[in-house]
C-alpha cells in the first residue's frame, strides 16, 4: 500500500499532525503498518500494533485535551529514517497514568526516530523529558 507520492518525511509530518494534534486517530490506520511496534520511554513494553497506538493517543487526549505538539522533521539521507523533535504544550485537565488532574500548564520536550517500511511508519523510538513532565505536574518531587 504505502504512500508513492509522498516522501517519509510528510507521511510523518500528516501522523503527528492529523492523529496526534487533531485527533483523528482513524488516520493511523493509513498511515502505520499493521504490525506497528512503538517504544516509548514512559512505557515498560512496547506499545504494539495499530489500535494500542489509538489507545494511547485517546488516553493522551484524556489527560490533556488542550495538547498540542510543535513538530521539527529532520528527514533522512535514504528515506528508511524520520527524526522529529517536538514540544509539546497543554494542560492537565483529566487522569493521566492514574494522576487525577491538576489543571497545570505544561511543556513537555522530546524526540522519536520513526522508521518507514513501503512508505508507512513500521516502528518509533519515542524518547522525551518525563522526569519534567511528572514534576510540573506535581508527580515527581
Amino acid at each position: 500500500m504505502g504512500h508513492p507520492n509522498m516522501a517519509a518525511e510528510e507521511v510523518v509530518a500528516r501522523y503527528v499532525e492529523e492523529a496526534w494534534n487533531r485527533g483523528n486517530i482513524q488516520i493511523v490506520d493509513e498511515l502505520l503498518t499493521p504490525g506497528h511496534v512503538r517504544r516509548d520511554s514512559l512505557l515498560n513494553e512496547p506499545v504494539v500494533g495499530i489500535e494500542s497506538v489509538k489507545a494511547q493517543i485517546v488516553s493522551l487526549q484524556t489527560g490533556f485535551p488542550d495538547f498540542h505538539f510543535d513538530v521539527w522533521i529532520i528527514p533522512s539521507a535514504n528515506g528508511e529514517f524520520v527524526t522529529r523533535r517536538w514540544i509539546m504544550i497543554g494542560t492537565h485537565l483529566g487522569t493521566w497514568r492514574n494522576i487525577t488532574p491538576t489543571g497545570v500548564s505544561i511543556s513537555s520536550t522530546g524526540m522519536a526516530i520513526s522508521r518507514m517500511e513501503d512508505g508507512l511508519i513500521a516502528e518509533e523510538w519515542v524518547q522525551r523529558d518525563d522526569l519534567d513532565l511528572l514534576r510540573q505536574i506535581g508527580a515527581w518531587e
